[in-house]
């Protein structure tokens, strides 16, 4: 979980930017909004703080929140909470932005810019749900193995060895990825999903191999 914190002084039109890493995956992040009024005349009302461009990797909980009043010289704070999706891809950052309105109309800007932090190793992650029916997910991460992409494998097995299903068979860039492994077909008992990714081949390069066991349960 990450929490950010920006003051915000209520005077005139402006628009800001920060810069913050976010790890994709990551849940219940915060984003905290301290509106400082440092009038010494007259208090701030009506306030609204909405989130006007959004993310199709960023999920907030709520979108906008109201303040009804920030008195002379005062501070009030304002937090919104956000999950950051797992499969990004290859995707580096995105952009999201707050404005913030009183009664008078008169608005201030707020822009985020989160880059995503790359995965450092490869990694097969444990399959949810687990035990499932018929449907499941997978995730892993592919890092960068050099100037070449990952040649990245996953393949399901039955109990017995056998090759059931080829899930992923492509060259990869760094990133985080989930696919998802429809048995609609199979019968219940115990599979194994391998991921075989770099250049196993060649031997060449970074390379990874890794099996889990998942189950599926009618």
């Amino acid at each position: 979980m990450k929490t950010i914190v920006i003051i915000i002084l209520i005077v005139f039109t402006i628009q800001a930017q920060n810069i913050y890493e976010v790890q994709p995956g990551v849940k219940n992040n915060q984003i905290v909004l301290e509106l400082a009024h440092i009038s010494q005349t007259e208090e701030a009302k009506n306030l609204k703080i909405e989130l006007i461009k959004k993310s199709n990797h960023i999920i907030f909980n709520q979108t906008e929140k109201m303040i009804e009043k920030i008195t002379e010289g005062t501070k009030k704070e304002v937090s919104f909470s956000f999950d950051v999706e797992y499969n990004i891809g290859t995707t580096k950052s995105d952009t999201i932005e707050f404005i913030i309105t009183d009664h008078n109309t008169i608005n201030k800007m707020k822009q985020f810019i989160f880059s995503y932090t790359g995965p450092k190793e490869f990694k097969l992650e444990q399959n949810y749900p687990n035990p499932f029916n018929p449907t499941t997910k997978i995730r892993y991460t592919i890092p960068d193995v050099g100037s070449e992409l990952a040649q990245t494998v996953i393949k399901v097995y039955d109990i017995l060895g056998n090759e059931v299903a080829t899930l992923v068979n492509e060259e990869k860039e760094p990133g985080y990825y989930e696919v998802e492994f429809n048995a609609e077909q199979l019968s219940s008992g115990i599979y194994f999903y391998r991921l075989q990714s770099g250049n196993p081949l060649t031997g060449s390069g970074q390379s990874y191999i890794q099996t889990k066991k998942m189950i599926l349960l009618r």
